[in-house]
C-alpha cells in the first residue's frame, strides 16, 4: 500500500477527495429524501389553526342562512387550508350585481377573527333566463376588505 502510494500520490489523494465528496453527498440525499423532514407541508401557515377552527355545524349554519334568501337556491361553505370557498347557486331571476351583493352580505356570517385569518372565496352561479346566465369567482383576501371580483363569464349553451 504505501509503494503505490508513493508511486500514485496525486491519483491517491484525489480519489480520498473523490470518495469523500461522495459519501458528503449520499449523506444529503439520503437525509433530503429518505429521512426528509417530518414536519407540516404547509409549514408555519397552520400554526393557530385551532384558535380559528370552524366546525362542520358552523359552516352549515353560515350555508343555511345563506339558502334563506329566497333568490338562492344552493349553497355550500367548506375550509381547505387557510381559505373558505363558499359557493352560492342563484335562481333564474337574479342580476349578476344583485348576486355579488349578496355574497357580499354574507361576510356578515364570518367573524372579524375568521376574516383576519382565512381567506374567503365566492362562486357564484346562476343558469339564467334565455341565456343571460353567470358564473363568477370572488376573492376577499385575509389584509383586504373588499371582494375582488373576475370579469363575468356568461353561461352560453353550445
Amino acid at each position: 500500500m504505501k509503494q503505490f502510494y508513493k508511486e500514485n500520490r496525486v491519483f491517491a489523494i484525489l480519489m480520498i477527495v473523490v470518495a469523500v465528496c461522495l459519501l458528503l453527498i449520499l449523506g444529503v440525499i439520503l437525509k433530503y429524501f429518505v429521512f426528509g423532514n417530518s414536519s407540516s407541508p404547509y409549514g408555519d401557515r397552520l400554526k393557530d389553526e385551532k384558535k380559528y377552527k370552524l366546525s362542520n355545524s358552523e359552516m352549515k349554519e353560515i350555508a343555511s342562512k345563506i339558502e334563506e334568501d329566497d333568490t338562492v337556491e344552493k349553497a355550500s361553505v367548506r375550509i381547505s387550508v387557510r381559505t373558505i370557498y363558499v359557493s352560492i347557486e342563484f335562481n333564474s331571476g337574479i342580476t349578476l350585481v344583485e348576486a355579488e351583493g349578496k355574497a357580499a352580505a354574507t361576510l356578515e356570517n364570518f367573524s372579524e377573527k375568521e376574516m383576519g385569518y382565512y381567506d374567503i372565496e365566492f362562486i357564484l352561479t346562476s343558469e339564467g333566463a334565455e341565456g343571460e346566465g353567470f358564473t363568477i369567482l370572488g376573492a376577499k383576501n385575509v389584509n383586504g376588505t373588499n371582494i375582488v371580483w373576475n370579469n363575468n363569464t356568461p353561461v352560453s349553451s353550445e
